[in-house]
């Protein structure tokens, strides 16, 4: 970001801005239609340079009616300004000017007064050997209005994978009067904004799918409504999501075991609404049978428990081996009760939350439900109900699958026969034993 120096007692950091912005309007007397590079002499490698603003950034002009104009120390490309400048509040068309070595920009409808205005420069303005300013100018300045020295910072996360959504965009819309000022995040996700009017404001995290510098129905986003005041600090965290229109609908139960059933649905659910037994009924398809859960699960959730069991079965395993070296295998009580299956025991109440990332868990397609005892090996059915999607609605459904059978228990092997008996050496073979014959009378 570039800095710009300015005058006057306003404290407050340089505004990020983004806004919608159409075709612009190029008015250059100056520059020529097809802008090339002097031939002769030294390749220029160093980029334009911004010398000068008029007004200071930051400066407080009431009544003002000229255009802000952007001083360079070198002649820029025209071509390069097209689609370069975004003005707040929302102004869809702003009048953009070039001389040549300046940009003038004024609003389409003029300046009104007692307003502050932000203003963002994109790094595309080049010179004539296409030589690009190496980031963003960003201004401030005001048609009356103090300045207040607030400031709005925060992250925008892709809510589906928890990564940075670069290019992100941030809408800090005011109330009532909707006037729209705006952000753009780094390929960090991080973004920040100052200098705003003070107020009520709908804050915005958005993807900009179309381009347009605004934030539409369609575009991946998520909401806060903040108020702030001259000297507030603000921190947002927008996890971004395409919203969904209906409730979540049940797909597909899959047994995983014969305890564990994963309930799949058709959209991404809350991971952290809470889940109940009470929104859950198994039962037998034939006789509707009811079958006693023990607990309903989200998938971080059962990933959790699945794997902290799998690290106790392990470290009793590796115990009783240690045991059976040293005392003998006679002396290792050996437990006979069918392992539980992952997940099949949750933590009870007193037992230390599950562990969460700080941003929260990541959304999931799929719920598990567990059993108290082996489900039944006959069709069942599942029912669902108040599931809650990313959006907030209510859905749910009703599906059936075939258990799982449980795998037969092994009979032992019978015994191997006994050996034949040897003969020493020398010894003659033995014979095999006569029948019983009568004797002669």
């Amino acid at each position: 970001m570039i800095g710009v120096p300015r005058t006057g007692a306003a404290r407050a950091g340089l505004v990020v801005g983004a806004c919608a912005l159409g075709w612009l309007k190029l008015v250059s007397l100056e520059a020529c239609a097809h802008a090339q590079a002097p031939m002769g002499g030294p390749a220029d490698s160093t980029p334009p340079l911004l010398i000068a603003i008029e007004p200071d950034s930051y400066a407080v002009v009431p009544g003002f009616e000229d255009q802000v104009r952007f001083q360079f120390d070198e002649s820029i490309s025209e071509r390069s300004t097209q689609g370069t400048v975004t003005l707040y509040p929302l102004d869809p068309r702003p009048r953009v000017g070039k001389g040549k070595r300046e940009l003038r920009v004024r609003p389409g409808d003029g300046w009104v007064a007692d307003r502050i205005y932000h203003l963002r420069i994109e790094p595309n303005v080049q010179d004539l050997f296409n030589n690009r300013i190496p980031a963003p100018i960003l201004y401030v300045f005001s048609t009356g209005a103090p300045i207040p020295a607030n400031r709005v910072r925060g992250t925008v996360i892709d809510r589906i994978n928890g990564q940075p959504l670069r290019t992100g965009r941030v809408d800090m819309i005011q109330l009532p009067d909707t006037l729209r000022y705006g952000a753009v995040a780094d390929s960090a996700g991080l973004f920040g904004i100052s200098a705003l009017p003070e107020g009520e404001y709908l804050a915005i995290g958005f993807e900009d799918v179309n381009n347009n510098r605004r934030a539409d129905d369609f575009d991946r986003s998520d909401t806060a409504r903040v108020t702030l005041g001259t000297a507030d600090t603000l921190t947002l965290a927008f996890r971004v999501f395409r919203h969904d229109t209906v409730g979540p609908r049940l797909t597909e139960a899959r047994p995983i075991d014969s305890v564990t059933v994963e309930l799949q649905f058709d959209g991404y659910l809350d991971p952290e609404a809470p889940l109940s037994v009470a929104q859950v009924e198994l039962f037998a398809v034939a006789d509707s049978a009811p079958v006693a859960l023990d607990t309903v699960l989200h998938g971080w959730q059962f990933a959790i428990w699945r794997d902290s069991l799998q690290r106790a079965r392990a470290g009793a395993r590796d115990t009783l081996e240690a045991a059976a070296d040293t005392l003998g295998p006679a002396a290792v009580p050996v437990d006979t009760a069918a392992p539980a299956p992952p997940g099949a025991r949750p933590p009870r109440e007193g037992a230390p939350p599950l562990a969460q990332e700080a941003e929260g868990p990541l959304p999931e397609r799929s719920i598990y439900i567990v059993a108290r005892a082996r489900i039944p090996p006959r069709t069942q059915a599942v029912r669902v109900r108040r599931l809650l999607n990313l959006s907030g609605l209510e859905g749910g459904g009703e599906a059936s699958f075939e258990p799982v059978e449980p795998e037969p228990e092994q009979e032992p092997p019978p015994p191997p026969p006994p050996p034949p008996q040897g003969r020493g050496p020398g010894e003659p073979a033995a014979l095999p034993s006569p029948g019983p014959r009568s004797l002669p009378r």
